[in-house]
């Protein structure tokens, strides 16, 4: 592991040789800063290219170290906002004394949820999160079916079945046999991200596999796609409220 100073910071990055690349490259992700480099680069000229990218990487860095602060502050309590199709909509949480039971829902904008009187507020987010999610479920399960026909009509072709899971390393995947499974966390997401992990998932169902002819096909139905594809790259961590 190499180190790069930023004033009093010291930031650590890893240095992976591929004898693919031509110019020095520098990813910076929720795990930390990654050069790739030629094999017959010198370490002088590596060393040389993160040092004027070190104000970038700073500020990338900071941007992750913002989301997984994000990632762990939601507590489901009144004047919280949960995010649904790219929007944040606030959450009002009552307590209530005449109910054994949590519920949930969404109303003019606003997500409402009941909570038994038995029940503290440090444990709301264990009482409240899977409704959230089965709420969310339910939504990204209609919003699919009301989507799709745009796409299959110029595919031609259907999937055999769409499921919401709960996908932890994945936004979405394709079967052999033509099946097509989300991750419900996608629907967190802007609606031009959703549309471009449902059309990477569809174009699946032409080629499973990543060939250009499958690039092609998704820029035929999404031609920004790759704005899309960073989007998701950059502030995918934070859907993992």
């Amino acid at each position: 592991m190499h180190l790069i100073t930023f004033g009093q910071t010291s930031i650590p990055y890893e240095i992976v040789r591929s004898n693919k690349r031509k110019t020095v490259s520098i990813t910076v992700d929720i795990d930390g800063v990654k050069v790739i480099a030629p094999i017959d680069v010198e370490i002088e000229k590596v060393q040389d290219v993160v040092k004027n990218k070190v104000i970038w990487i700073r500020k990338q860095l900071l941007h992750f170290e913002e989301i997984n602060d994000y990632r762990h502050q939601r507590l489901f309590l009144s004047g919280e906002k949960l995010p649904y199709l790219g929007r944040q909509y606030r959450l009002k949480a009552i307590s209530n004394t005449e109910i054994t039971v949590p519920n949930f829902k969404f109303s003019q904008g606003t997500f409402l949820a009941e909570v038994p009187a038995t029940i503290n507020k440090d444990q709301y987010r264990d009482a409240l999160f899977p409704l959230y999610e089965d709420w969310i479920k339910t939504k990204a399960l209609k919003y699919v079916n009301n989507r799709i026909s745009r796409y299959t009509t110029i595919l031609q072709i259907t999937p055999s079945t769409i499921s919401i899971k709960n996908q932890e390393q994945r936004w979405g995947s394709c079967t052999p046999s033509g099946k097509v499974l989300l991750n419900w966390r996608i629907f967190l997401a802007p609606v031009s991200v959703i549309d471009y992990v449902l059309i990477h998932e569809l174009a699946h169902l032409k080629h499973l596999n990543h060939s250009t002819q499958f690039w092609e096909t998704i820029k035929m139905l999404q031609p920004n796609y790759e704005e899309k594809k960073e989007w998701l790259r950059i502030n995918g961590p934070s859907l993992y409220i």
